[in-house]
């Protein structure tokens, strides 16, 4: 089901692109899908949002994994490259420690195109991917509101933003930092939009709401620290990302649970 609901976005964003995309439209099929859901066996009487919470605690936790993976299986050592194992054709899941990798001095964006490059474009790729069943699940939580069709339609489109980053790496010029710029700033206004759409719904917490803002806001300041200074600002930027990711993943489980 949901391979054929990525299916169909796919061919909204093309529309995206004309300025003609249907939101409702999405929703219906949402809408159908849900209820084919239930009449099915296996995921008979699930709630949507509890499979929306599971759906975005895995996205993010790929992503961490194969951030953080990416940085400490790092190596520009040219004498341990002969001893990688290849994964798929590539030299990227490397057994050696870290020692060519400064997180405080390098992008994230460079692990796009070192040893470990596979394993965080990869990451980044499936993640944005899980964007969009994930996003619209956050509909029924929050009444259907329109200030939150607004939020998931961001969402869904740094997500798209996102899968930009992992095709399109450094040595990508233009393209790569165009996508960049189209998820870092989209993402946090997302959570700022969607935390405002949240203070008509009983479903979210206020601690959730709260640290959806924060998120807005300091995702958009270090965005512009992350251009003056570099890569510190870049991964505290990362950091409040994960942060309300996981904060409103984990309530949309635990809630989701009982609705």
């Amino acid at each position: 089901m949901y391979f054929l609901n990525f299916l169909f976005f796919v061919e909204k964003v093309n529309s995206l692109a004309r300025g003609s995309i249907e939101l409702e439209s999405y929703i219906l099929l949402l809408l159908v899908i849900d209820m084919a859901r239930k009449k099915s066996g296996t995921l008979k009487g699930v709630p949507l949002t509890l499979i929306g919470g599971i759906i975005a605690v895995v996205a993010i936790s790929i992503a961490v994994i194969c951030i953080l993976g990416a940085v400490f299986l790092y190596t520009s050592a040219s004498l341990s490259m002969p001893l990688a194992v290849k994964f798929f054709g590539f030299r990227t899941w490397i057994p050696f420690p870290n020692y060519g990798y400064d997180w405080t001095h390098q992008a994230i964006s460079d692990l796009g195109v070192g040893p470990t490059s596979f394993m965080f474009n990869v990451g980044l790729i499936i993640t944005g991917v899980l964007c969009f069943p994930f996003f619209p699940t956050l509909l029924k939580p929050l009444e259907y509101t329109r200030t939150a069709k607004i939020g998931i339609l961001i969402g869904i489109f740094a997500g798209a933003s996102l899968i930009g980053i992992g095709l399109f790496s450094e040595v990508a010029g233009f393209y790569h930092n165009l996508f960049s710029i189209l998820f870092w700033m989209p993402i946090a206004l997302t959570a700022g939009v969607l935390s405002y759409s949240m203070r008509s719904s009983s479903f979210f917490s206020k601690t959730v709401q709260w640290v959806g803002y924060f998120e807005w806001v300091a995702g958009w300041t270090l965005g512009v620290l992350t251009l003056l200074y570099g890569a510190i600002p870049e991964w505290l930027m990362l950091l409040t990302l994960v942060i309300w990711v996981y904060t409103l993943s984990i309530e949309m489980v635990i809630k989701g649970r009982r609705v």
